[in-house]
């Protein structure tokens, strides 16, 4: 049985055709909650080098993580190089879904990620599409060995 591809989704990114893959086993759905909160996805991605004003959408309580977890991956500072400093959040999702060991990323930022995905793709090993534009490449690449 093939194990489910982990799946890093920005919150402004989910789609209903989502949830059957999640429910078949195709793909494991992740976020953190940096920007909003989503109660569908179950799983929440290892955080990357989050501040407490990063968590203004979620309570300590709620979250699934110690403190010690909130350290950069070896990859933040060029993740933030490549995203800019400027986009530190985009940051913060990319290397907390690379942390988490997302294979893919859905993203609607076409200009601070998406643009900058091939980049990305080349130091993470995680492939980023748009859940509307590149729908049909994101089902294709799920169909991989």
């Amino acid at each position: 049985m093939r194990m489910s591809i982990k799946v890093y989704s920005e919150h402004g990114a989910l789609r209903d055709e989502l949830w059957p893959l999640q429910r078949q086993g195709v793909i494991e759905l992740v976020t953190f909650p940096y920007e909003s909160k989503n109660r569908k996805i179950w799983c929440q991605a290892v955080p990357s080098a989050a501040q407490i004003g990063d968590l203004g959408f979620v309570t300590i309580g709620e979250l699934r993580c110690t403190i010690g977890d909130f350290s950069p991956s070896d990859f933040y500072s060029e993740i933030l190089r490549i995203v800019s400093d400027q986009n530190r959040r985009d940051a913060l999702h990319i290397d907390s879904a690379y942390k988490s060991g997302c294979k893919a990323f859905l993203s609607r930022d076409k200009k601070d990620i998406l643009s900058k995905g091939i980049e990305l793709e080349a130091l993470l090993g995680i492939r980023f599409f748009h859940p509307d534009d590149d729908w049909n490449q994101f089902l294709t690449f799920l169909q991989m060995p």
